[in-house]
């Protein structure tokens, strides 16, 4: 009775840890930014930028950085004029590498830059 008990028990404790257990993709997403979407792939680690296809012309720029560690930023801007479809730059080979995202983004129809800031992790 006792091993009947230890297997029920562990057989519990290894479906729920399978039911809890992060996806492997937790790190990818899609963001709006106001005039266009960030999207990060988790797979290929790449970061794109897409500018909205709208009347008018739209930008957005993001320039990522890590907290704490000085260096240059990657900058990534996309247009809808000069290059329609996204603009992608691949950001880190390592997983658990925290970014600090800031962007502008701007349509011509508005006449103003939006502008804001996310993290994220890779």
């Amino acid at each position: 009775m006792k091993y009947l008990k230890s297997v029920i028990v562990g057989a519990a404790v290894a479906a729920a840890s399978v039911i809890l257990a992060q996806p492997a993709l937790a790190a990818s997403f899609q963001r709006d930014v106001g005039d266009g979407i960030v999207r990060y792939n988790d797979i290929t680690n790449e970061l794109c930028v897409h500018a909205d296809d709208t009347t008018g012309t739209a930008w957005v720029e993001v320039s990522l950085s890590r907290p704490g560690v000085i260096g240059t930023p990657i900058v990534i801007r996309d247009d809808n004029v000069k290059h329609p479809g996204a603009t992608c730059k691949q950001v880190s080979a390592f997983d658990n590498v925290t970014y600090r995202a800031d962007y502008e983004s701007f349509w011509s129809g508005r006449g103003t830059i939006l502008r804001g800031s996310f993290q994220f992790q890779t």
